[in-house]
């Protein structure tokens, strides 16, 4: 899995202090990695500090160039928009797409299309 500074960025703003250390030890190891990329199924979400989340992202925001993480363990971060890798992402399993600097997240469990989550820092 290939770590952007924009997930660890994501990570410390975004993450509930008493398992932010935890998670942000799961990038610097490759079986950490595996952890975190886990973590996307079911578990993620409750260590998100929910006073971050918003109703929805606006499309003109998702035109900025992002990362895909998804529970399988790949990693899409080229160049293009948040916007096409959300096209792009995974009907099964969990993931996590976030903007370049890490201040834009939407993540979705496994098994619940309808249950995104839309964060903003």
């Amino acid at each position: 899995m290939d770590i952007s500074e924009g997930l660890e960025s994501f990570i410390k703003r975004s993450v509930i202090k008493s398992k932010r250390d935890r998670y942000l030890g799961f990038l610097a190891s490759v079986k950490g990695q595996i952890k975190f990329a886990k973590s996307l199924d079911h578990d993620f979400e409750k260590v998100l500090d929910d006073s971050k989340f918003v109703q929805k992202i606006e499309r003109n925001e998702l035109e900025q160039p992002g990362d895909l993480f998804c529970s399988n363990g790949v990693t899409n971060n080229t160049a293009i928009s948040m916007y096409d890798l959300y096209g792009k992402a995974p009907w099964e399993g969990g993931w996590l797409l976030i903007n370049k600097e890490g201040n834009l997240a939407i993540y979705r469990p496994e098994g619940r299309i309808d249950d995104e989550l839309c964060i903003r820092l």
